[in-house]
């Protein structure tokens, strides 16, 4: 089943975004998550947030716990994922479909 996944990263938020460009890049020219069907990244006046859709919420956690993911976080200056507020959801519906 498809999973929603809501990260908020509190902090400084320019330098979040920062970090988050760079970690993004870096994931992207390694090809991307696997199992991750579409991606938003969204900013409030304290935090960060990183909006995914999943194959399923196994294909989420098994990427998030990969050592590739957490040392591509680390060398771009990007907090870990164990300093996120976490929300994992069942999706019910999107638009378009997928």
């Amino acid at each position: 089943m498809p999973a929603l996944l809501i990260a908020r990263f509190r902090g400084d938020v320019e330098k979040l975004t920062r970090a988050y460009d760079r970690a993004h890049q870096a994931i992207m020219e390694a090809g991307g998550p696997p199992g991750e069907l579409r991606h938003h990244c969204a900013v409030g006046d304290d935090s960060l947030y990183i909006v995914g859709v999943w194959e399923s919420e196994e294909a989420m956690r098994t990427r998030f716990a990969s050592q590739q993911m957490s040392d591509a976080l680390a060398r771009t200056g990007f907090p870990p994922m164990d300093q996120a507020e976490i929300t994992v959801l069942r999706l019910h519906a999107v638009e378009p479909p997928l």
